[in-house]
């Protein structure tokens, strides 16, 4: 029933609701979810006499970078505007080691991959109908319905701040559009959560050999593909880019069907070719012009960050203190970040910390791209992604993307036995046979 219980939990994010349970708390379900699936796990390996953790790199990398975080609230700036990120990464963090022991069974394991997918899946559709909303009941009437549910779903003060600085809107041409995002409170975290679901849906529909399995998750990539492209969140189109290429690069170079991964290859090409040509392109090539507005600014949030860790390298400001250490003005929940994963970690938890989550991204990244499978390889994908987009933005404090990020983490310790390897071609195959 608990494995069940997980699957929901993973597969449901994209409708997390808050609970208000305070004027300034907002406490969404997954951070009541993730515990409770974690009290029922435990429970269960106390009665068997047995709670097996995973001893691998990745777990220790988890448990040192929750050390870290709350070592600074000791030693930063103010100790108490940490509080509610400690309690958030504390409250989100055991997914991993849930994760990590139901992913043992192999079965199970692709259960979990196929559980993220229709996850984004989910997301996605959402997302696109939301795109296409006002041009059926007006731009107008559409933000003004989002601006009334999204306190339901992000709670009243997180809820108010995303709506009072929101990013929802781009101007195409001269045309204002509403933006993909689904019930996050942006684009850029929608498209981080799609981004990962896509890469691990791509792996499973490469991996999957059930005719019907293979058409759903095919559909489901292609709706999480346009979803992507609708979010006009620059850093994931390059993410999807240089993640797309990777996957088809190890791809390529894995399998003996050289042919068939070529064809796929160019027929890919041409059709990002013709669907990015214009307003999308456009969209795609504004992100190296430094002169651009949010380009500009991000420069700056960038050069702010670090000034801090430069002054403050080895153990940062202290977790929560960013904001107010930029404008002492802020309030205590604030649009203010360095709008960069790493240089967020770092300016608040120090330099070290954010070496500890880059080594534990690229320890589950290579852990995945060696076991030369196709689900892992969609996997490492993701992880790729999430690198590459990270340069831009932080989700890291996005209860639904770090539960799928710490997912595919926990799912990637696992190898997988030769089902689930590269196909090989009809000749191969008959040769072991008759060698055998």
């Amino acid at each position: 029933m608990k494995k069940y219980i997980f699957l929901g939990i993973v597969a449901l994010l994209p409708l997390q609701f808050a609970l208000n349970a305070g004027s300034s708390v907002d406490l969404v379900t997954t951070r009541l979810l993730v515990p409770a699936i974690l009290l029922l796990w435990l429970l269960d390996g106390f009665s068997r006499k047995n709670i097996w953790v995973a001893n691998k790199a990745e777990t220790w990398l988890i448990i040192l970078f929750l050390f870290l975080p709350a070592f600074s609230l000791w030693i930063g700036l103010d100790p108490g505007k940490g509080v509610r990120k400690i309690l958030y990464l504390f409250s989100i963090f055991p997914i991993y080691f849930v994760a990590a022991d139901f992913a043992r069974d192999e079965k199970f394991r692709a259960g979990i991959v196929k559980a993220i997918w229709a996850s984004g899946a989910l997301a996605a559709a959402v997302g696109i109908g939301q795109f296409l909303l006002p041009f059926l009941v007006g731009l107008d009437p559409t933000l003004a319905a989002w601006r009334k549910i999204t306190p339901f779903f992000l709670g009243s003060s997180f809820g108010k701040l995303v709506t009072d600085n929101p990013s929802w809107l781009v101007n195409i041409s001269g045309e204002t559009w509403m933006r993909a995002f689904g019930f996050f409170p942006d684009p850029h975290t929608f498209s981080f959560f799609v981004s990962l679901c896509f890469f691990a849906g791509l792996g499973y529909f490469a991996w999957e050999r059930n005719r019907k399995w293979k058409i759903v998750a095919g559909v489901s990539v292609a709706l999480m593909f346009f979803a992507i492209v609708l979010s006009f969140s620059r850093g994931a189109y390059l993410g999807v880019i240089i993640g797309g290429l990777f996957f088809l690069a190890v791809l390529l170079h894995g399998s003996r069907s050289a042919g068939r991964v070529v064809v796929i290859g160019a027929v890919s090409f041409f059709l990002a070719a013709i669907f990015f040509q214009g307003t999308f392109q456009n969209r795609l090539v504004s992100a190296f012009d430094l002169k651009e507005g949010s380009n500009a600014e991000r420069m700056k949030n960038w050069q702010q960050a670090i000034s801090v860790v430069r002054e403050y390298p080895l153990f940062g400001i202290g977790l929560g203190n960013y904001s107010s250490y930029v404008d002492p003005a802020s309030g205590e929940r604030s649009s203010i970040y360095a709008h960069n994963t790493l240089l967020d970690i770092s300016s608040e938890t120090g330099i070290i910390n954010g070496f500890v989550f880059l080594a534990l991204i690229l320890a589950s990244f290579w852990r995945n791209a060696d076991s030369k499978n196709m689900l892992n390889l969609g996997l490492a994908s993701g992880l790729v992604y999430f690198l590459v987009h990270g340069i831009f933005d932080t989700a890291i404090w996005s209860p639904q993307v770090m539960v799928i990020l710490l997912v595919i983490l926990a799912v990637g310790l696992h190898k997988n036995n030769e089902k689930f390897k590269y196909p090989a071609d009809a000749k191969s195959l008959a040769g072991k046979q008759n060698s055998k």
